[in-house]
């Protein structure tokens, strides 16, 4: 992998061991860049939302990232703040669209802040699920991309008030495009929650969780599956035609969908963003990732590049041990993991190669 101008990284070049490495370090020594430039080479953005031109080394005006799966894929992205502009190749040749690269390397991140995707707000949600559908389902990148760009036009008719001719103009293709990324959205969830449940309970040690998605159009009263998301979506989009004037805005739609983390409670289940535990909200996270990172692995026909960063940091002892157990176990992929001190790497049997990391170099 060869770094140049990313983050605090002048230059940087290295090639991880088959089976993985520990990279210890400080806060801020730059161990959540590498791994954030490693996973950049995958979906073309920061694994913390922040824009391309904050990535470029301070003083500089382009970074370029460039890494290289043994016997496969070759990837490279680079961006120049001065112009703006983002260029992907794969296999050294230049992609047209940026979305053709995505999912080329094949990487499962495990993030401390996951947490946040149980307890923050319905967008974290909506984004995991987004970016994880456009990795492994073909046909989801092109419908979000549609969906995002008629949404935006059939808003601005709404705020300006326009005829219903005009707004109906965008609406056809709101509810086809919508119809697909509700579909897949659901079927994704729906498909692998019994395996999250599993999951949940492995790390937790017994305790029973659910994982649902909640749709804001609804099912119109029918069995289930007996009407298309599409028809439904349609449906939804003439009753709240009203409330959608008085708004600007369209007030349904996958853009206003949600997951549902939920734990058996005595009292029955439990919302966990609400009334979660630190504890069960980051055990759920953690089920999710291993979800999406199993749907990877299906994909990808083996094992992806698992990268952990900080993850263990702020599990009580119990969770930990599972969740060592269940790599040690069932994951056969090459591990980079990050962590403050030698002391907090255990995993594969402390058999990793360690590396130091300091003021953006490594120290193997």
């Amino acid at each position: 992998m060869i770094l140049r101008d990313y983050r605090n990284f002048e230059r940087l070049e290295c090639e991880f061991p088959e089976a993985g490495v520990a990279i210890i370090g400080p806060n801020g020594s730059g161990k959540t860049n590498l791994l954030e430039a490693i996973c950049y080479l995958e979906v073309f953005r920061s694994f913390r939302g922040v824009r391309d031109r904050e990535l470029v080394r301070f003083g500089q005006t382009v970074f370029r990232v460039e890494g290289e799966v043994e016997g496969g894929t070759s990837v490279a992205a680079a961006y120049d703040r001065s112009q703006r502009i983002k260029k992907v190749e794969v296999d050294a040749l230049e992609v047209e669209r940026v979305s053709a690269g995505i999912g080329s390397v094949g990487v499962a991140a495990f993030r401390l802040d996951d947490a946040e995707i149980v307890r923050g707000g319905p967008t974290l949600r909506r984004r995991f699920l987004d970016i994880a559908l456009s990795v492994g389902v073909p046909d989801y990148l092109p419908a979000l991309q549609r969906y995002r760009s008629l949404l935006s036009q059939r808003n601005e008719a709404l705020r300006r008030g326009g005829s219903n001719d005009e707004i109906e103009a965008w609406t056809e293709g709101l509810v086809e495009a919508g119809g697909v990324l509700t579909e897949r959205r659901a079927t994704w969830v729906s498909e692998g929650a019994e395996r999250y449940a599993d999951y949940y309970a492995r790390i937790s040690g017994g305790d029973s969780a659910g994982l649902r998605y909640s749709a804001s159009i609804a099912s119109d009263g029918g069995p289930e599956g007996a009407v298309s998301w599409e028809d439904r979506f349609r449906s939804a989009l003439e009753r709240t035609g009203e409330r959608e004037r008085r708004q600007g805005m369209t007030v349904v739609g996958p853009h206003r969908d949600e997951i549902r983390f939920e734990v058996e409670a005595p009292e029955g289940p439990r919302d966990l963003r609400s009334y979660g535990s630190s504890g069960q909200q980051r055990t759920a996270a953690l089920a999710l990732r291993l979800l999406e990172a199993d749907r990877l692995r299906e994909r990808l026909g083996r094992e992806p590049l698992y990268l952990l960063d900080d993850v263990f940091a702020e599990l009580d002892e119990g969770r930990s041990d599972r969740l060592f157990r269940l790599f040690e176990s069932e994951r056969g992929g090459q591990v980079i993991l990050t962590a403050p001190k030698t002391g907090d790497v255990g995993l594969m049997g402390g058999k990793l190669a360690r590396w130091r990391l300091r003021n953006g170099r490594i120290i193997a």
